[in-house]
């Protein structure tokens, strides 16, 4: 199972490498800029996450305690409730934040696409929290 687990995060690491490579020295040009930034980006963070992952497996194969007290840890009643919470205010400034940005980029008269697809974004969030809210009241 481990095997299969570095396995892909080698192959992941590979391919952010990759990714960033193509991003920094094959894609070059103005027109293409946007598109070896965002390369760049998903390359680095596989690159990165790949590595973390990659430490971590080896750190848990040599030390299985070290594994067994964190999962105990991440499935504690205690930490699930502070991490649902931190989920909650975030939620909650990401909506005044967003309300926030839509008025700054209509108030400096940015793209309308740009506009809607804000709207689009803030719209389907809030459509899943009242898909959610009303689960999840219906079930308690």
């Amino acid at each position: 199972m481990k095997n299969k687990k570095i396995i892909t995060y080698i192959l992941l690491l590979i391919v952010g490498a990759a990714l960033v490579y193509i991003g920094g020295f094959v894609i070059t040009g103005l027109k293409l800029k946007s598109i070896s930034g965002v390369c760049i980006g998903i390359g680095a963070g596989l690159f990165g996450m790949s590595i973390g992952q990659i430490i971590m497996i080896r750190i848990t194969k040599k030390n299985p305690s070290y594994e067994h007290k964190n999962n105990i840890e991440v499935m504690d009643e205690r930490n699930i409730y502070i991490r649902n919470t931190a989920k909650g205010k975030a939620f909650d400034v990401m909506g005044v934040a967003l309300g926030i940005l839509m008025l700054v980029y209509a108030l400096i008269n940015a793209d309308l696409l740009v506009i809607l697809l804000l709207v689009g974004v803030y719209l389907f969030i809030y459509g899943v929290y009242i898909l959610y809210l009303s689960k999840y009241s219906k079930e308690m």
